[in-house]
């Protein structure tokens, strides 16, 4: 509730083998400074020298500025999609074909609904905000998470910082995508 906005916290791309189903996964750094945009899109006409604008000017904040800038993008629902994918094209040099988005409700009740995810834990992780109170911990060793406690692992900044928060979003994504088939997901989430 003391959020104001909207901002990406794991941006992933997904490759995946029509064939043969296997996928790979990759994760850009939320904190991801001057990205550039794909030429001839809103964002690159606004930030032809890549998004610049000191510490604020981040990959995660893309999404929020064209929420804000709307009016840069008639015709289009959610600009801050279209501009984070732009960005993300731009950074890889992939065309990224679809995007989807799960805010933290959401990926908790995507997990909940498939029956959970199974994850090797490497070290302990404390559950708790930032600043707040210990409420518990997340142990070593392989365990089946609901979707808060993937959340909470996923997430924790306690005692942690961006860069190991991101490698445990990518261990619950990737055994997400180990574990789980798109029926399983198509039939168990609306």
């Amino acid at each position: 509730e003391d959020r104001v906005g909207l901002r990406p916290d794991s941006i992933t791309v997904a490759s995946v083998d029509a064939e043969t189903g296997e996928s790979l996964l990759f994760g850009l750094p939320r904190n991801l400074q001057r990205v550039p945009f794909a030429e001839g899109s809103v964002m690159h006409e606004e930030w032809p020298d890549g998004f610049d604008c000191g510490d604020e000017c981040l990959l995660n904040a893309v999404y929020p500025w064209a929420e804000e800038h709307a009016d840069l993008f008639p015709g289009v629902d959610r600009p801050g999609i279209v501009a984070t994918r732009d960005a993300v094209e731009a950074a890889t040099g992939l065309e990224i074909s679809y995007t989807a988005m799960i805010d933290l409700q959401g990926f908790e009740q995507l997990v909940d609904a498939v029956g959970g995810v199974t994850v090797d834990v490497g070290e302990r992780v404390p559950i708790g905000i930032e600043d707040g109170p210990l409420e518990g911990w997340i142990e070593p060793g392989v365990q089946q998470m609901d979707g808060g406690t993937a959340l909470w692992f996923a997430r924790s900044r306690k005692d942690a910082d961006d860069y190991e928060r991101m490698a445990r979003q990518k261990c619950v994504m990737s055994a997400m995508a180990r574990q789980l088939d798109p029926q399983t997901v198509l039939t168990s989430f609306q």
